[in-house]
């Protein structure tokens, strides 16, 4: 075999590994993105429920019966209830 063949074996089976490794390198990136946007996700189902979950505890009807029965509050009595005004 002459040199120059032997350089152009060389030469393919060095390209061939490379196209190995980086179509390996292209599965590796493509499953790290696809556990990234399964996380995204997820995360944002929880963050939907996060924020229903405030709108219920925060409701107007939820607060006022949770400072009723759980703090024992209650509304004053109308002649309790000083106006001041600023002039």
């Amino acid at each position: 075999m002459n040199t120059g063949l032997k350089l152009l074996v060389c030469l393919t089976l060095i390209s061939a590994l490379g196209v190995v490794y980086v179509r390996h390198q292209n599965r590796a990136a493509y499953v790290e993105l696809q556990a990234q946007i399964d996380t995204r996700d997820r995360l944002n189902v929880q963050w939907t429920q996060l924020l229903l979950e405030q709108a219920t505890l925060l409701a107007p009807h939820r607060v006022d019966h949770n400072a009723q029965t759980e703090l024992e509050m209650v509304a004053p009595a109308p002649e309790a209830i000083i106006t001041l005004r600023l002039n």
